[in-house]
């Protein structure tokens, strides 16, 4: 299976497989996902007894022990879900950023 950058539709298969943009429009157009500062906002909120830690908490997809939590929208970093690793691969990426 063939992946594809979003912008430009060049092939991506050669880069990590959570690559969804080619590295001359990432760095052209300088996106940024938000993935890192949702993920640091998340850990941050366990620390603080806002969200839930992972141990014991089941994938709301399979019922799997979570492994992590899942962001459908990275606008949103604390909107998430907890999920096993496989369900989170299956979901796919979050809506990203807005400029």
């Amino acid at each position: 299976m063939f992946r594809f950058c979003k912008i430009c539709q060049v092939n991506i298969d050669m880069r990590d497989s959570r690559a969804v943009f080619c590295f001359k429009c990432k760095d052209e157009k300088g996106i940024r996902t938000g993935g890192t500062k949702a993920i640091n906002l998340v850990k941050k909120a366990i620390k603080n007894g806002i969200l839930l830690p992972l141990e014991g908490l089941l994938c709301v997809d399979c019922g799997a022990q979570a492994k992590c939590y899942d962001h459908r929208d990275y606008n949103k970093p604390l909107e998430v879900e907890p999920v096993c690793k496989k369900c989170n691969r299956i979901r796919g990426p979050g809506i990203y950023l807005q400029s």
